[in-house]
């Protein structure tokens, strides 16, 4: 009765109406780009093109798979993705199972759980940090783009919070049947975690494989930019010297069909992954933040 009552159906009503027009809202940035990927350049000029191609063409995907500097950046972000993704996963998880632990096994907990906090809410700044980069050579490295974020502390709490609700009867049989905190942690955590892991995981690809304004502090050569990095060269610096007649802004506009082409092939491996891992999302997150 309560579902079927009227208020009820009003709420899921207008519940389904605000959940259906943010969707609309996410997609029709991504529907435009791919519209102006597949329309002709005479099409992308005249502003002629909204949610559907104009003149459909392959012409921009074409000029696409030409472009070896593309290429290169895209093949870049995939290497710092999975290098990031292990690396940080490992170290996520090694801070978060010590301060999981009561107070009782481990007395430092409270200590180390307060400075991951700090340190989440007061981070030492964008200069010290290019410093510290620098002066330990990695300028110009892909470790630049992964060492610097290698020990994420909003995933560490969070993972903490997910394995404090695990059963500590559990750690405390392992320990009477003699396995060690290598053991335990391999062999009976870390299964337990699948949920939260496969969450953090997610979160950590998405972050890396977005980032853009780590590559343009430490990356110096065009040749090693990551493909965000890449695309905002490619769209977000305009030459304005090159604008000089009609003819030239013609060009330009028209470099818009490319543009938008390697902007949704970069969207296309997110979009790909995303659908298979969003039911870790919400499960993930709510049930690593029911202890704090």
């Amino acid at each position: 009765m309560a579902y079927s009552s009227r208020k009820r159906k009003l709420f899921l009503f207008i519940n389904t109406t605000l959940c259906v027009l943010i969707a609309l809202t996410c997609l029709a940035p991504m529907l435009h780009i791919l519209a102006l990927s597949f329309s002709k350049k005479e099409a992308i000029i005249s502003g002629m093109v909204g949610f559907l191609p104009i003149g459909f063409t392959w012409d921009n995907y074409n000029y696409v798979s030409k472009d070896s500097a593309f290429y290169t950046s895209f093949f870049i972000s995939i290497i710092r993705t999975i290098i990031a993704l292990v690396v940080q996963l490992t170290m996520t998880v090694l801070a978060a199972y010590p301060i999981s632990h009561l107070r009782s096994r481990f007395h430092a907990r409270i200590f180390y759980t307060w400075f991951f906090l700090i340190a989440v809410l007061f981070n030492g700044g964008l200069i010290p940090t290019y410093l510290i980069v620098a002066k330990t050579g990695l300028i110009n490295s892909i470790w630049s783009l992964i060492l610097p974020g290698a020990v994420p502390l909003f995933y560490v709490i969070l993972m903490q919070n997910f394995m404090k609700t695990l059963p500590e009867e559990i750690k405390e049989s392992a320990a009477m049947d003699g396995a060690g905190q290598w053991r335990t942690l391999l062999q009976i955590v870390l299964p337990l975690c699948q949920v939260s892991i496969a969450t953090v995981s997610l979160f950590i690809a998405v972050d890396n494989w977005n980032a853009w304004y780590d590559g343009m502090l430490y990356i110096n050569d065009n040749n090693l930019f990551p493909l965000q990095t890449y695309l905002r060269t490619v769209v977000v610096q305009i030459d304005l010297t090159q604008m000089s007649d009609m003819n030239s802004i013609a060009k330009l506009v028209a470099s818009t069909g490319a543009d938008t082409a390697k902007i949704f092939l970069a969207m296309l491996p997110i979009i790909l992954v995303y659908p298979f891992a969003q039911k870790y999302f919400v499960k993930g997150i709510v049930l690593g933040s029911v202890k704090g």
